[in-house]
């Protein structure tokens, strides 16, 4: 038996934090992961799909994207899709789980209730739907009394194990030995947004478009393999998402070639499907901070999204950089006093920033007038 592991589609994120653009561009790529899902199924000879929670980010999704997810699964048809409500898309959503009873088509199963759901003749699937969006005890504590007969028992639940917390903070309810004592040749898992083997029977398939800076493994799905009941399961994690997620923080020293150093940071990959938050940290010659700023200015738009902060980066001392703004007069005596308090001792850090922001602001104008 042969099957794709996924959860925590997210359809509908907002994303919030990103200009309209990117915000648009990371939505689309959610829908067209279940096309890639479907795809990929069909290309490795799998028996069904099982979506273990979180399909959608929202109880009340908009129609028409509700339509979409139908029509990839449907676009399908000799691929079966067992589908579980999540924690942000529980049965507390009526309306939306009514919908989808209504217009599901054939190939696509609803697991809305603690009963066996047969596949074929030799699988059972085993849902542990929530209820609402904490159900705060272990929904998956029915599986142990769950009469299968021969059939290979496949455990399908959302949230937290109890050795590992919840990716939402909620209440981690699951024992880490379920598959175990609940005698399931698999237990599929959503709620952590990071592929994680918790046992060799016991699985999160992580989110198969990545969705944050957490540095979770690559996004994709999972391919589970089992040759018969009571086999070990051979799981392979297969990449999927489209977008790279990359947080990095670098320290700089005065000497080295700060620009180097960012581009040597960076992904190398293909940029335009990259987003990046970078950090600076450690201290630069203004000349050297200001080749930097105009560095990630530069590279930006090589990026999907691009955001460096160098607020932590602190000016080194250096009579040579404050003589690029000027070397006497008015103009010297400001630089001059603005640099003294770019250092934290004495003051709190924001200020030192601030202090930082308008010296490197000085040292631009400086250079544009000179040149």
């Amino acid at each position: 038996m042969r099957f794709v592991h996924v959860a925590d589609v997210h359809l509908g994120k907002p994303f919030g934090n990103f200009d309209e653009d990117t915000r648009a561009s990371l939505k689309t790529a959610r829908l067209e992961t279940l096309k890639a899902i479907g795809a990929l199924a069909v290309d490795h000879g799998a028996d069904f799909v099982v979506i273990a929670g979180d399909t959608f980010d929202a109880e009340a999704p908009p129609s028409r994207l509700v339509k979409r997810a139908l029509d990839a699964m449907a676009a399908f048809p000799d691929l079966t899709w067992v589908w579980l409500p999540g924690n942000h898309d529980s049965l507390a959503a009526v309306d939306l789980w009514e919908r989808l009873e209504r217009d599901r088509p054939d190939n696509v199963i609803l697991a809305t209730s603690p009963q066996v759901v047969e596949i074929g003749t030799d699988v059972a699937i085993l849902p542990a739907p929530p209820s609402v969006r904490a159900p705060g005890y272990d929904l998956t504590e029915w599986m142990d009394t769950a009469e299968t007969g021969v059939r290979m028992r496949i455990g399908l639940a959302h949230g937290g194990v109890t050795d590992f917390g919840s990716e939402d903070g909620g209440l981690a309810t699951i024992p880490p030995d379920r598959a175990e004592t609940s005698n399931l040749d698999y237990l599929a898992l959503g709620d952590w947004h990071g592929q994680m083997r918790v046992t060799s029977r016991t699985w999160y398939a992580g989110a198969p478009e990545a969705d944050g800076f957490k540095g979770h493994a690559a996004a994709g799905v999972l391919l589970v393999e089992i040759d018969g009941q009571g086999d070990t399961p051979r799981v392979e994690q297969v990449p999927l998402g489209r977008y790279a997620w990359h947080r990095i923080e670098v320290g700089f020293f005065p000497g080295n070639d700060p620009v180097a150093v960012l581009e040597e940071a960076l992904p190398k990959d293909d940029r335009s499907f990259a987003l990046v938050r970078f950090f600076g940290t450690g201290r630069l010659g203004l000349s050297e901070l200001a080749a930097l700023q105009t560095a990630c200015r530069n590279i930006a738009d090589d990026f999907h999204f691009f955001e460096a902060n160098l607020m932590k980066v602190g000016v080194e001392q250096n009579p040579d950089d404050l003589n690029l703004i000027a070397e006497t007069g008015a103009l010297r005596v400001a630089a001059q006093s603005i640099f003294e308090v770019t250092s934290v001792e004495g003051r709190t850090e924001d200020d030192a920033r601030i202090a930082r922001m308008a010296l490197s602001h000085l040292f631009h104008l400086a250079q544009e007038i000179t040149t």
